[in-house]
């Protein structure tokens, strides 16, 4: 019994003098092994702000974390926002270190990550930017794979990953096997063979091949048979395409936050210390930018809200008119009437309260254009999306007219066509096109004759949805007779391609909501002769 006791003792002890070789209650150090995390950073100026705010809010013990950031270049604002943001957080991490002036940054960090005595290495790059906060544990999750990449996309379809495989990309293959170096990679410092992973091409023996530092980490992992592995189990974060230049990834990047606000998915954090720049809000070179929205869909007001604050785009909003509320109208525009004989081309139903809606809501459009002699507007609805550089399409046709001299009065920014006819290009343009029967009025550039000529007909007389009212009136309609009603049809309609916005969402996907198609059939009144 005294041995046992003795024994007992003895356990208790060893337990004291090696806390981890058996976790005390609560302790929680084995699920977290201390990671190492390597940041290449050289003209990322536009992305710092939100990497650092993944690294702020990763959900990972800070104390467990060794942090470097390796500036390869001092062209902009990096080694700035990378020293501000070290003063004022480094205290929360287990160690946060700047180096400057390597040669070989990947190399440095791989070794110093074993120096370190951690479990993971994380390399990256000012490249990607992440979204998701377990990235780390999600990559490192089993343990047999020594290297694995996670995919990361841009909104120009270009990729981390050098070409992805369809299995991949559609995550047939949440993870599977790749032949190529990407950034950012999680090393398993822990197991064995990692120890032969290189980035410096003296530490290969009767190495002939390229100094390429990713290069000569692939070879070092081909001679000991080590896998490399792309991951795609999540959408990851953020990829902007180093090919680019420095204007363009500033734009790349706020492009693709904007189509994450459109599809209402995780954002990137931002930086509690270290804040984004933003362009200055503008009204891209027209007179007024309107954004249509109803009242009762506040929602989509402050997602078209974020968008053109991140993307500079100065707007004045129009409360549109609620078909839920035709009831309510004003005396101007309470004596609609709807064409007689009108159907649906498709459905071949009667006009819905929701297009009464719409239409008056741009017809209200119309007449404020002309009431201030506004010399070009920009219309948008509170349900599109932006393509990328959409906007800088805009500047580049409103150069490209003044330079013409062309005579135009609506330009579709975003639509649907609905014919097989041809379109063709204007010469000196570098994006205009000519339009055939098209639907959808979520985005269009609108000149003064063209508000005009759209009040010519008393549109109100005589109202059909007014994604048939303007292809009317540019006579590229097939319904004939409906085009009888509406004369002059002289609008000089154009397009532009590519389209400068999308719909936020199609018919059946989920979330699609349409306050056009999701209201009731109008019993049609009879015809008021006094309006």
């Amino acid at each position: 019994m005294f041995s046992y006791v003795i024994l007992l003792n003895c356990i208790r002890l060893s337990s004291s003098l090696f806390p981890g070789a058996e976790p005390d209650e609560g302790d929680v150090r084995h699920l977290y092994p201390p990671i190492y995390i390597g940041v290449g950073l050289a003209e990322h100026a536009h992305a710092i702000p939100y990497l650092l705010g993944w690294v702020e809010n990763l959900d990972y013990p800070k104390d467990r974390i060794k942090l470097e950031f390796f500036i390869l270049n001092k062209e902009d604002a990096t080694v700035h926002q990378v020293k501000w943001w070290l003063d004022s957080t480094k205290q929360y991490f287990k160690s946060v270190k700047v180096i400057e002036d390597v040669d070989n940054w990947l190399e440095t960090a791989l070794r110093n990550a074993r120096l370190q005595k951690t479990e993971r290495c994380l390399l990256i790059s000012g490249d990607t930017v992440p979204t998701e906060m377990n990235m780390i544990q999600m990559l490192s999750n089993e343990k047999s794979h020594v290297a694995v990449s996670p995919l990361f996309q841009s909104i120009d379809d270009s990729s981390n990953i050098e070409e992805p495989s369809e299995n991949l990309l559609r995550r047939i293959n949440l993870r599977e096997e790749t032949f190529s170096f990407a950034l950012p990679m999680v090393i398993n410092l822990v197991s064995m063979d990692s120890s032969y992973l290189t980035f410096d091409k003296n530490n290969l023996p009767y190495y002939e091949g390229a100094d390429d530092p990713s290069e000569v980490f692939v070879m070092s992992a081909k001679n000991m048979g080590i896998s490399l592995w792309a991951d795609n189990q999540v959408n990851y974060g953020i990829f902007v395409n180093p090919e680019l230049d420095i204007e363009e990834r500033r734009n790349v990047i706020r492009y693709q936050i904007a189509d994450l606000i459109a599809d209402e998915k995780t954002l990137p954090f931002v930086s509690r210390s270290v804040r984004p720049w933003q362009p200055e809000s503008t009204k891209q070179g027209v007179d007024k930018i309107y954004l249509i929205n109803l009242k009762r869909r506040s929602e989509r007001l402050n997602r078209m809200h974020k968008i053109f604050d991140l993307l500079g785009v100065e707007y004045s909003l129009l409360e549109a008119t609620d078909g839920q509320q035709l009831e309510d109208l004003p005396a101007d525009l309470k004596n609609y009437h709807i064409l007689n004989g009108y159907l649906d081309p498709i459905t071949k139903r009667p006009m819905k309260k929701g297009e009464i809606g719409c239409f008056l809501s741009h017809y209200r459009i119309w007449q404020d254009v002309v009431k201030n002699k506004l010399k070009k507007v920009i219309v948008f609805e509170d349900d599109l999306r932006f393509s990328y550089n959409g906007l800088t399409r805009i500047k580049e046709v409103l150069q490209d007219l003044d330079a013409s001299q062309k005579e135009w009065d609506l330009i579709y920014l975003g639509r649907k066509k609905q014919s097989d006819n041809e379109e063709l290009w204007i010469p000196l343009h570098r994006h205009l096109s000519s339009v055939e029967y098209s639907y959808w009025t979520l985005g269009y550039m609108l000149s003064l004759s063209g508000a005009e000529k759209l009040l010519v007909p008393e549109p109100l007389k005589k109202v059909v949805p007014v994604d048939e009212y303007l292809p009317i009136m540019f006579n590229k309609h097939p319904n004939k007779e409906w085009s009888s009603h509406f004369e002059p049809l002289d609008l000089n309609a154009f397009t532009l391609y590519p389209l400068v916005v999308f719909p936020q969402r199609y018919t059946n996907e989920p979330g699609y909501v349409s306050d056009t198609e999701d209201s009731v059939i109008v019993t049609p009144k009879p015809k008021n002769t006094e309006l």
